[in-house]
């Protein structure tokens, strides 16, 4: 639903900078923020399309900094299996990237599919605006050990296996010509996956920097997927600008993380530790590490925050037990588990996450001149950051100017 003009009237302005809400009427243009005044001039406001916030929190659109919509899994549509066929995981992609604005998730940073094109091709379609879902930076299947096929994960490790630099620097280039603006490795394993493979680096220090160089030179972003401390160093010492997981990071993974501060993001993903934990009714089967993992990030993402790195939530929601809808739970885990003020929470995921997109000059502020990705939020989230998963307490959702979703009353 587009307007030529959209007016916020009795709203309090969470700017996503952290500072304390403040009384405000926001005036909405084409896609961008034109005026964030106690009162918007009478010339500016008469044609507008007035929404009475009637006192509620306006922040800007929460970003997704992990994001999986090929897992097949949301709060509308359980799918167990993760090996449907092509033509029906693009419409389960689609169908996540609806259920993500849904639930006030204007911005996504994949962590991952299968079938990367699926996700080049949504991508073009949210941004052109006839398909509903998130701004989205797209991403490759998850490269391991070897580049065996997408979604054969065995996590092997290096020993036993020459280093093969040409075929990790041949699958960045192959997976950045499919059209991805992120490329993600494995760079360790998985133990929800494959028992005690968290701990097991998975490439050799010479095919990450082949990767690093081959990224840079086609002009993608990589992300690692890094529980083992020696995955996290690895990381950081080839330029790689997402670190998810983060869960064993050391003494000396933390100074590198630090010294990298400010290009760096870590996305610790509390969202599927804690469905694993208490929602998985089995799988991941006992004795994949999950209380050890959980027990782990509890204590480094705290210290990540002392040392000032950008902490971004996205908690791999998409699976059966964690499904698309509930990424709001992050924040509640960030307050809870990490330590985090609600407003700590929300910056992360608002002016952080507008960092992480790529975008952090225009978008994840409530700001004159930025872009319009915004939510009306009945009720305070800095007073209690779950009414962010109850989807009716979702009153207003804007992406790019355009009103996804108005609650009746409104």
């Amino acid at each position: 639903m587009a307007s030529a003009a959209v007016l916020y009237v009795d709203v309090r302005v969470f700017d996503g900078t952290g500072r304390d809400p403040f009384p405000a009427e926001v005036l909405v243009q084409g896609n961008r923020i034109t005026a964030v005044a106690a009162r918007v001039p009478a010339d500016l406001r008469a044609d507008a399309l007035v929404i009475d916030g009637h006192g509620g929190t306006l922040i800007p659109g929460l970003v997704d900094a992990h994001a999986h919509l090929g897992f097949g899994s949301t709060v509308e549509h359980r799918s167990a299996r993760r090996d449907e066929p092509e033509e029906e995981k693009a419409l389960l992609v689609a169908h996540a990237g609806r259920v993500l604005l849904d639930h006030g998730i204007t911005s996504a940073y994949s962590g991952g599919n299968r079938l990367p094109r699926t996700e080049t091709a949504a991508r073009k379609a949210f941004a052109e605006g006839w398909m509903p879902g998130p701004r989205l930076k797209a991403a490759s299947w998850q490269g391991s050990a070897g580049m065996v096929e997408p979604g054969v994960y065995d996590f092997p490790g290096i020993d036993g296996r020459a280093s093969d630099p040409e075929s990790v620097s041949r699958f960045v280039g192959d997976m950045a010509a499919l059209g991805v603006d992120i490329v993600k490795l494995s760079l360790s394993g998985e133990s929800a996956v494959v028992a005690g493979t968290s701990r097991i680096v998975q490439f050799t220090d010479e095919e990450v920097a082949a990767a690093s160089a081959t990224a840079h030179t086609n002009g993608v972003w990589l992300t690692a997927h890094a529980h083992a401390a020696e995955s996290v160093k690895m990381a950081v010492r080839h330029g790689i600008r997402a670190v998810y997981h983060c869960t064993f990071a050391d003494e000396e993974a933390l100074d590198l993380l630090q010294a990298a501060r400010h290009r760096v993001f870590v996305a610790p993903t509390p969202g599927i530790i804690h469905a694993n934990l208490c929602e998985a009714a089995g799988e991941p089967e006992p004795g994949m590490e999950v209380e050890a993992t959980a027990k782990a990030v509890r204590e480094v993402v705290p210290e990540l925050v002392r040392r000032g790195i950008r902490v971004v939530p996205g908690g791999d929601y998409g699976f059966a037990w964690n499904p698309v809808g509930r990424n709001a739970r992050d924040l509640e885990l960030f307050v809870d588990w990490f330590g985090f003020s609600p407003a700590e929470a929300l910056r992360s995921a608002t002016q952080y996450g507008g960092q992480i997109m790529g975008m952090g000059e225009e978008l994840g502020l409530v700001r004159v001149g930025w872009l319009a990705d915004l939510v009306l939020v009945d009720g305070d989230p800095l007073d209690d950051i779950r009414i962010l998963q109850d989807r009716a307490r979702l009153a207003v959702i804007m992406k790019d100017g355009r009103l996804h979703g108005l609650r009746r009353g409104v």
